[in-house]
């Protein structure tokens, strides 16, 4: 143990690009770090993804018990514990159905409520076609238009073309709409929750319900929708892998040695932590 140790209280991941893999997965030294720190810190995970799209995860980290955990998913619109939902922000239909009349070309757009993944084209997003083949998730292809509902969590637009997405977001930009956060968790996924809803803002209310100072955690990200959680938490750690815009605009927080593919986040911990494992 360090004065590091004594330090933080709670250790927060992204999952995609940093905790996990190139191929999704948790790699051994990683596991091994985290279930050695399990006992005195509280270990969230923080992704964009929806609960049913971590399943292959939290089976990995089952003897970390972090299903009797906090978990926040669909990049902070949703807090569970336990696997009950406790807190979600969501978008009122009638702002999505207001965006739906931005043009957006070939761009494919997702909506996510809080069971079901909707979409009114077939699935070309590779992110996306790894839940559908290795998770057995299927999404409701229909008009988006007529759907019966009164909300979602969040809304994904997938484009190949960076730049075709940048011109339909700031298409977006130029409409005002006043509830509603844009960002990018990939360089081919755009999306847009509500404007209360972000990986920092769940975390802030994890640490209230658990009396933890924002001074007390550690998060670990590497793109545009772990920014504000990077920005303002205890410490926030980038990937070796980030991308440019939180490197750029983090500039003065400190990167790890190691990409996610190089067990960049147990070896930081390593060290950081003084633990008795080797690497």
């Amino acid at each position: 143990m360090n004065a590091n140790y004594e330090k933080y209280k709670m250790l927060v991941f992204d999952l995609d690009g940093t905790l996990l893999n190139n191929n999704h997965e948790i790699a051994p030294l990683t596991l091994k770090v985290l279930l050695r720190l399990k006992n005195d810190f509280h270990i969230i995970v923080a992704t964009g993804r929806r609960l049913y799209e971590i399943k292959d995860v939290l089976m990995q980290l089952k003897d970390l018990q972090i299903d009797e955990s906090y978990i926040v998913t669909a990049n902070g619109a949703e807090i569970f514990l336990k696997n009950n939902l406790i807190l979600r922000y969501k978008i009122n239909y009638d702002i999505v159905r207001e965006l739906l009349k931005v043009k957006r070309g070939d761009i494919d757009i997702n909506l996510y409520t809080l069971n079901d993944w909707y979409s009114d084209r077939e699935i070309r997003s590779p992110i996306m076609n790894y839940f559908i083949e290795n998770l057995g998730i299927q999404p409701i292809i229909t008009d988006l238009s007529e759907l019966e509902i009164d909300s979602c969590s969040k809304i994904v637009y997938y484009s190949h073309d960076f730049s075709k997405l940048e011109d339909f977001a700031n298409k977006i930009r130029d409409k005002n709409f006043k509830d509603i956060s844009i960002f990018y968790s990939a360089n081919d996924l755009l999306e847009i929750t509500n404007i209360d809803a972000s990986k920092y803002n769940a975390i802030k209310s994890i640490a209230l319900f658990e009396c933890i100072s924002i001074d007390a955690i550690l998060a670990f990200g590497d793109n545009g929708n772990d920014y504000e959680m990077l920005k303002n938490a205890g410490k926030g750690i980038l990937m070796k892998n980030a991308n440019k815009f939180v490197k750029n605009n983090l500039s003065n927080n400190e990167v790890t040695k190691f990409n996610n593919d190089e067990d960049g986040v147990a070896k930081f911990l390593i060290e950081f932590f003084n633990l008795d494992i080797q690497f």
